[in-house]
């Protein structure tokens, strides 16, 4: 499980492909509106949406490079499924602490 709560810039996997460069890009852009779904999500109690977000997540960052991410979505989601309202809201500001330092 990833827990630890760091302050170290996340860059993808992919950052020194030029090809990779604008996908990134897009991907990095898209990020506020998903901490801004996650967050309404999670103050409103709405699972089923966490977990259908931490799912596309996990696969989407995952493609862009971004591993870290991806099991954290992971985790975020097995917690959805298993109604872990505690396991929830720690991974929900695991992922937030994550998202908040992601650059391209």
């Amino acid at each position: 499980m990833v827990n630890t709560l760091k302050n170290e810039p996340v860059r993808s996997l992919f950052c020194d492909d030029e090809d990779f460069h604008e996908l990134i890009e897009m991907f990095v852009e898209g990020i506020e509106e998903k901490k801004t779904f996650l967050r309404d999500a999670s103050a409103t109690s709405q699972i089923e949406e966490l977990k259908v977000l931490a799912h596309q997540l996990k696969g989407a960052s995952a493609g862009y490079g971004f591993e870290e991410l991806s099991q954290i979505a992971a985790e975020l989601e097995i917690a959805c499924k298993a109604e872990d309202q505690s396991g929830i809201e720690q991974r929900k500001e695991i992922m937030l602490n994550h998202m908040d330092r992601i650059v391209v």
